[in-house]
């Protein structure tokens, strides 16, 4: 870690630089914002229903800056659907869903779940969470700390309109690495290839292991660079490992360790994830007091 960094660490407590971040990431770094095609708004295309996938645990602090921006700028696109699990958050996730989000739920724009049994985080299994549940065709991971940028929900059905259902696109450039995980198939897809790998250590790499399956599976890969896109704010290396199992192992430990595991599965061709289904969970559906299984 550069000594510059290690400075700021000892003398600024993590919520002050957690500020500090997020003016720079919202107002310091420069994207260029191009102007999209008028053929994404054609009438002349399908518009196929989009799901984006969030899950939160411990994380208000990024979906309060994101997650109304992002229905915002999505919410002409006649078939949009966001779904929000909340992996049993402890941070009052659940009272802000519901003061600042139920119009959105009542237009029918967001799904919000809630669970109470996850002691701590897994990413995959969270993510598969999130996908299960979602109602659209087309499902986009959309981590909760980026922004989709207007009108994503448009570009993303022109692309499913250009090409075929058999695509899977990756919204990402360097050096906007934050985006990494903005992955976007087909949910029938999603499932063949038996979504994220739940046998993976809690975080790291599994966005890059879903897409090298999906790649040896037969999809067509697209990496998409317009940067409109890829605004997003940044994690340090121990926020993003947090909230898992121990919350001390290195982040990148644990991505490494996953690395190896994706790599080695792929080479036997094993390319089915979770052959004996994804982890179950009691799910309490827009603060209704009777859950369900999912």
């Amino acid at each position: 870690m550069p000594i510059r960094n290690l400075f700021i660490k000892k003398i600024i407590p993590q919520r002050f630089e957690r500020v500090l971040r997020e003016i720079r990431d919202n107002y310091f770094r420069k994207y260029k914002i191009e102007k999209l095609p008028k053929a994404i708004y054609s009438e002349k295309q399908d518009f196929h229903s989009i799901s984006f996938c969030i899950t939160c645990m411990n994380r208000l602090f990024h979906l309060r800056n994101t997650l109304e921006k992002n229905i915002l700028d999505n919410q002409s696109y006649k078939n949009v659907e966001f779904t929000v699990v909340n992996y049993n958050s402890k941070d009052k996730l659940d009272d802000w869903m519901r003061k600042n989000m139920q119009k959105y739920i009542d237009q029918g724009l967001l799904n919000y779940y809630r669970t109470d049994e996850p002691e701590s985080f897994h990413a995959s299994i969270a993510k598969n969470l999130s996908h299960r549940v979602a109602r659209g065709k087309i499902v986009c991971n959309l981590d909760g700390d980026n922004f989709t940028g207007k009108d994503f929900a448009f570009y993303i059905n022109y692309l499913f309109n250009q090409y075929t259902d058999d695509i899977l696109l990756q919204f990402t450039k360097k050096p906007f690495w934050g985006t990494e995980g903005r992955i976007v198939l087909t949910k029938e897809n999603f499932l063949k290839i038996g979504g994220y790998d739940e046998a993976l250590l809690p975080i790291g790499h599994e966005d890059h292991d879903l897409i090298n399956r999906a790649k040896a599976s037969g999809l067509a890969y697209h990496n998409i660079q317009i940067e409109n896109f890829l605004k997003y704010l940044s994690n340090t290396e121990k926020e993003k490992a947090e909230n898992c199992a121990d919350g001390k192992t290195s982040y990148y430990q644990l991505e490494n360790t996953n690395r190896k595991i994706s790599n080695d599965n792929i080479s036997k061709g094993q390319l089915k994830a979770n052959p004996g289904g994804m982890k179950k969970f009691k799910l309490y559906k827009n603060f209704s007091e009777q859950p369900e299984i999912y």
